[in-house]
């Protein structure tokens, strides 16, 4: 009676009967009936959701069944057990209760029971995300089934089976196990396990691309529910075909649908159901970025939810309402909404909702350009995390190894950011999460790209790239080919680089996606560039700008206006670079794109400077170093500093280009130093680097301050390739900090020798030379004009307006020595010129970049020391070789 009280549900009723025949059994000393009445009432207990009593009574039927040496109900007592254990959260302890009931079947030879046990195993890493655990249990069923002829257990299986691979996104065999179901389904004329069959398998097709079976499923989901007269099922259809239009970029087709699913909900009075629909139509008009209807629908999504008390729904639907608040750039408004989420799941004491809301609460910080916080989010969602198993906490700790690794990169850590993006590439790897692998190994190139190691870079890519066609997506192979043909276009691989961005064009126009082939025509119009064949670049960066403005992007829109800015400007067609720059800086102002605007004022501030509109080329520099240093752009910094001394200069304001020029040669010098891992790295700084020690020699001779030139001249000489040398030589880095050389440091070395010592140096088409004596110092300065193509490597970045006068001067440092030296001037030297040939810059595919094709310039010095007459034997009693 009790057993028939508790199939009908009614388990009060059941357990007064069961604890009566517990009685009974004990009155009569029956030991086997008292283990079956512990175990009924244990089952009651457990249908009544108070585990810790089913516990207890289960514990004691196992007692008596081993005492007793009845395995087979030792076995069925082990598998109750460990239901009960589950539900408790007590996993380890199910799990062993499982296997001992699975091992004791087997013991027994025993079908049945080991089928259940095997499902029950199944079922327990399924629950817990441990599908790679849950398929071989599932396979183990279905082996045993013919021996069963259970179809009904069949079919539920091979529904289990096809959510397992479903889920690790084995979408093919997911599809292969959701047909048995159906067929078995069909079979038995169940209705209702063929419609679950048709939505699980709708959704696999889905996954898999194939949006017109899917379609035809949902379809006859939807249909088996009508005939059912199952509103929660066809609700379910209604949402599902949403969906797939969504996938299929009908939009407004899947709108329909979600007004079909909320006037069902009105129809039926279901207020849970009109609280989806609410949610899937917000989502979806947050899509077509009509944000004011997606506000409206999440908030009536929370209104419901909060009528109802579901705060599971309101968590949900404050994180809906964060969404859009996101999609609008109101970052603080859906920060606010993720800490109401946040306070919400933690009242429900779900680590997986906190972990998630931690982890958006990362995301929303490192939008807000706040890397420091955002990290300490990402933190608490790994800490968060580690309270979870399974294999979707293991990928979302990988996930949060990754916005790590971005968070690190953003704030120019590459070393870190390396770090965690090869933990998220061992995450996606062992879950052989193939997007996750291509999204790792992305960011490890990206790493290795700005730490300048190309070559290892390069690796990173080609291996995203076959991921990328692994995986077949032509969005994910065309982003790969562009950040492919742009690392090939960096490393002077033009061909390749070219090949690499004609395919990512290829699939663009392909799949007719417009903004996809702006960028593609961005990066080759970056490469036919750097090639000279600015025709072609421009023929490119025009096809970008149109489809910028055809898709309304003002922030490419932006991109295009600077880079046809600058192709004019390596045309020298200054006049119509200006106006693009200036629709270049007007766009970054109103999308307040803060680097785009730091690039703007920078090239306006070059080619005003081009132009010899000096004044106007300050103004712009000064504002682009304002903007650098706030963003702590250090080699932008480094650059605009540099550019500023030379427009300074030329404005004859020799103090304050003196001061911008050391500024920009130390921090040239720091970032050169720091990049210890890249020699690729430090050669790129080295022209600009050389350029500003030549400038700033010039502006100090200027101002008369010879000694200082003179240090300077030093500085560039002996650090410039001096730790390049060393690893060259060794295979290790100098890891000695940087000390500038100061005039006393070469006073010191000069009063070390036994000779006057002729010091030369070779800035930018003049010759410095300096005669200094131990113990007396700089006797004698002398400067000679040798005109343009002086230096080896190219001309000079300091061509001169209106040069090619030549001469010589002499000018007096300290008291003449006894026996001075006198050069008659030939011809006076004229004053420092403007200097117009400033350096071009580059376009990357995806942002204005800096500094294509700096001039080889070279700081040339020589020091001789100049003693007496030589001695008739050739000895000298001067050093030929000493040097500063």
């Amino acid at each position: 009676m009790g057993i028939i009280h508790q199939m009908k549900g009614d388990y009060e009723t059941a357990l007064k009967l069961h604890k009566t025949h517990l009685s009974i059994a004990q009155e009569l000393s029956d030991y086997a009936a008292q283990g079956r009445a512990y175990g009924n009432m244990g089952n009651a207990y457990n249908a009544l959701g108070m585990f810790d009593q089913a516990v207890r009574y289960h514990r004691q039927e196992l007692q008596i069944s081993m005492e007793v040496n009845d395995r087979a109900s030792q076995a069925s007592t082990h598998g109750n057990l460990a239901v009960a254990y589950q539900a408790l959260g007590a996993h380890d302890r199910a799990l062993q209760h499982y296997q001992n009931h699975l091992n004791i079947a087997r013991e027994l030879r025993d079908v049945q029971s080991e089928a259940r046990a095997l499902g029950n195993l199944g079922n327990f890493h399924c629950s817990r995300g441990e599908f790679p655990q849950a398929v071989p249990y599932y396979e183990q069923y279905l082996r045993l089934s013919p021996d069963l002829q259970d179809m009904e257990s069949e079919g539920k299986v091979c529904h289990n089976l096809g959510y397992a691979h479903y889920c690790l996104g084995s979408y093919q065999e997911a599809v292969k196990y959701y047909e048995q179901d159906l067929a078995l389904a069909k079979d038995l004329h169940d209705k209702l396990s063929q419609a679950k069959a048709y939505c699980n398998l709708g959704l696999a097709f889905k996954a898999l691309g194939n949006f017109s079976k899917a379609e035809e499923c949902q379809k006859y989901l939807l249909s088996l529910a009508q005939s059912l007269n199952n509103q929660q099922a066809r609700f379910r259809a209604l949402g599902n075909l949403g969906d797939i239009f969504v996938c299929k970029k009908d939009v407004g087709g899947a709108i329909k649908f979600y007004e079909q699913q909320l006037a069902l909900a009105h129809q039926v009075k279901e207020r849970k159901m009109e609280a989806c629909a609410y949610a899937a139509l917000g989502t979806a008009y947050r899509m077509v970025q009509k944000y004011d209807k997606a506000l409206g629908y999440h908030t009536q999504e929370l209104e419901v939810y909060q009528e109802l008390g579901d705060i599971q729904g309101e968590c949900q639907a404050h994180g809906h309402l964060a969404a859009v608040y996101m999609s609008l750039g109101k970052y603080t408004m859906a920060f606010k909404c993720y800490e109401e989420q946040l306070e919400l799941g933690q009242r429900l004491k779900d680590p997986s909702v906190e972990a998630q809301v931690y982890g958006n609460m990362g995301i929303t910080k490192m939008n807000m350009s706040v890397m420091e916080e955002a990290i300490g989010y990402l933190e608490q969602q790994l800490a968060t995390l580690q309270q979870l198993s399974g294999n979707e906490a293991v990928l979302d700790r990988g996930r949060a190894y990754g916005n790590l690794g971005d968070c690190y990169e953003a704030l120019g850590d590459y070393e870190e950011a390396i770090k965690y993006y090869d933990q998220y590439l061992s995450v996606a790897q062992s879950l052989n999460r193939m997007q996750d692998q291509e999204k790792a190994y992305r960011g490890l190139g990206n790493g290795h790209r700005a730490m300048g190691s190309l070559q290892q870079s390069l690796v990173c890519f080609e291996k995203r790239l076959v991921v990328a066609h692994e995986l077949g997506e032509s969005a994910t192979k065309a982003q790969a080919y562009g950040e492919l043909g742009s690392l090939h276009s960096q490393l002077g691989n033009y061909e390749q680089a070219i090949s690499c961005l004609e395919r990512q064009m290829g699939i663009a126009r392909e799949t007719g996606d417009r903004p996809l082939e702006g960028h593609a025509s961005c990066g080759l119009g970056a490469v036919y560039q750097l090639m000279g064949e600015h025709e072609t670049a421009l023929r490119c960066h025009q096809l970008d700008l149109e489809i910028a403005e055809e898709t309304g992007s003002a922030g490419c829109q932006g991109r295009a206006y600077g880079n046809l800015g600058l192709t004019y400007e390596s045309l020298g067609n200054f006049e119509r670079a200006v106006v693009y720059q200036e629709q270049h800086l007007s766009i970054a102002a109103e999308t307040n794109d803060l680097a785009a605007k730091t690039l703007a004022y920078s090239s306006l501030g070059r080619t005003h400077h081009a132009l010899q509109n000096y004044s106007q080329a300050v103004m712009y520099l000064q504002e682009g170093l304002r903007l650098a240093e706030q963003l702590a752009r250090r080699e932008d910094e480094a650059k605009i500093r540099h550019r500023l001394g030379l427009s300074l200069w030329a404005s004859s304001n020799l103090e304050e280009a003196q001061h911008q020029l050391y500024r920009a040669s130390a921090l040239f010098e720091t970032i050169r130093h720091e990049a210890q891992h890249s020699t690729d790295y430090k050669l790129s700084l080295f022209d600009l680097q050389t350029s500003s020690y030549q400038a700033l020699q010039r502006v100090l001779v200027s101002l008369g301050h010879h000694d200082e030139a003179l240090a300077v001249a030093e500085r560039g000489r002996t650090r410039a390739f001096a730790d390049l040398l060393v690893e060259r030589q060794t295979g290790q880095q100098d890891s000695d900090p940087y000390t500038p050389v100061t005039v006393d440091h070469i006073l010191d070395t000069v009063n070390g020798q036994r000779a006057l010592v002729l010091y030369f140096s070779l800035a930018a088409g003049y010759l410095y030379s300096w005669l200094l004596a131990p113990g007396a110092g700089i006797l004698k300065f002398h400067e000679v004009y040798l005109g343009e193509g002086v230096s080896e490597g190219g001309s000079s970045e300091f061509q001169e307006a209106g040069a090619g006068r030549g001469g010589s001067r002499w000018s007096s440092i300290s008291p003449a020595p006894e026996r001075p030296w006198a050069w008659t001037p030939t011809t006076a030297v004229t004053p420092p010129q403007p200097i117009t040939g400033l350096q071009r810059e580059q376009v990357s595919s995806s942002i204005i970049g800096d500094e294509p094709m700096a001039s080889k310039l070279g700081l040339f010095t020589w020091v001789f020391s100049v003693g007496p007459r030589p001695r008739p034997t050739g000895q000298s009693e001067g050093r030929a070789d000493g040097k500063v």
